[in-house]
């Protein structure tokens, strides 16, 4: 499934705002004396329901490219040509399951910097306004990062409420958290669905009516934005969406009518290489000089424009160019599948021995 959005994306933070307050009656905090790091944004539900809300503002992109350029002095990096997901380069590495940890890791650090400073103003607040029964909520949303899709969010946050540092738990003052992103979605009933992803922490195993208050709270959410309440099964139905840019360079425009239609998927491995070597020949062809024979400028910017999805269907399958490396004779082969003139090949031949 693919799914596609255009124009301007406002903000998700103010429109949850919005529904702390309207909805569930929240009340900031902002306005007491206590400083930042020791209070909570609001007090809902009559101060039931204490939550610090969090925004992933900046993406994880200079963590990310520090990671990557330390992984590309590997002697096992992959080559592909132009961009490739990030997956691609790491399953054709030798320990795929270490590196992808090691990116788990890079992704993970803003969201463990807002969980440790959310259990730190949650106990505050308990502190400050003790009563017998209280949900301690994080609120999580993603201002449309495409990094923080809700399958690596809840595999990073399901793990940290579980740690212990050896007197109880490590975040022990969270209750539960909420993670909220439009950057990632599904369709349900023929319907675009927004990821809504809840997450107990121990407070919720010891007091399981804290549970019932964290999916009323994701249920509103639901209701408010009018998603249907049939569950989903896995935060893995979830999609990146692709954003189009109103204006963009051809190249990009390619890539995103390659995108609708990516007719090289079908393609068995060996059928895909051997429409590879004859656009790659068509293309070489096409930037030499003076060759015995022209081929037409249509044809050869039909080729290029074809190359590129090529591009972009190994970088999406993990097919590394080195897979695909230039041999005489499947060169050979391809001129013939063309028709293309024995002259032509032979002048082909002469400049690459040269």
């Amino acid at each position: 499934m693919r799914i596609e959005r255009t124009g301007k994306i406002g903000p998700l933070t103010p429109r949850v705002v919005e529904y702390l307050t309207a909805t569930l009656g929240g009340v900031s905090l902002d306005d007491t004396h206590s400083p930042e790091a020791t209070r909570i944004d609001y007090a809902c539900l009559r101060g039931l329901l204490a939550v610090e809300l969090k925004t992933l503002e900046e993406p994880a992109t200079e963590r990310i490219d520090n990671l990557t350029d330390e992984l590309r002095q590997r002697e096992d990096w992959p080559i592909f040509l132009g961009s490739a997901p990030m997956e691609s380069f790491i399953k054709n590495l030798d320990d795929p399951d270490g590196v992808r940890r090691r990116m788990i890791d890079r992704v993970g650090r803003a969201i463990i910097n807002h969980l440790k400073k959310a259990n730190r103003q949650l106990r505050a607040h308990e502190a400050s306004f003790p009563r017998q029964n209280m949900v301690r909520l994080l609120v999580l949303v993603n201002e449309d990062h495409e990094i923080y899709d809700p399958h690596t969010v809840s595999y990073i946050l399901w793990h940290a409420v579980r740690r212990t540092d050896g007197d109880g738990p490590l975040y022990g003052h969270v209750d539960g958290i909420l993670y909220l992103t439009q950057r990632h979605a599904t369709v349900k009933n023929n319907k675009l669905t927004y990821p809504i992803v809840t997450i107990e922490g121990p407070g919720c195993y010891d007091h399981p009516w804290k549970g019932d208050v964290l999916d009323l709270v994701a249920h509103r959410w639901g209701s408010e934005n009018g998603y249907d309440q049939e569950p989903i099964g896995s935060v893995d139905e979830f999609v990146t969406i692709d954003h189009i840019p109103e204006i963009a360079p051809r190249s990009e425009r390619w890539r995103t009518e390659y995108s609708r239609n990516p007719y090289l998927r079908s393609l068995t491995r060996e059928q895909l290489r051997d429409r590879f070597d004859e656009t790659a020949l068509l293309c070489a062809i096409g930037g030499l000089k003076d060759p015995p024979v022209k081929i037409p400028q249509d044809q050869w910017m039909a080729a290029i424009r074809r190359f590129g999805d090529f591009m972009q269907e190994l970088g999406d399958r993990g097919i590394p160019i080195t897979d695909f490396p230039w041999e005489e004779d499947r060169e050979r082969v391809a001129g013939g599948r063309l028709a293309l003139p024995q002259i032509l090949m032979d002048w082909l031949a002469s400049i690459e021995r040269q």
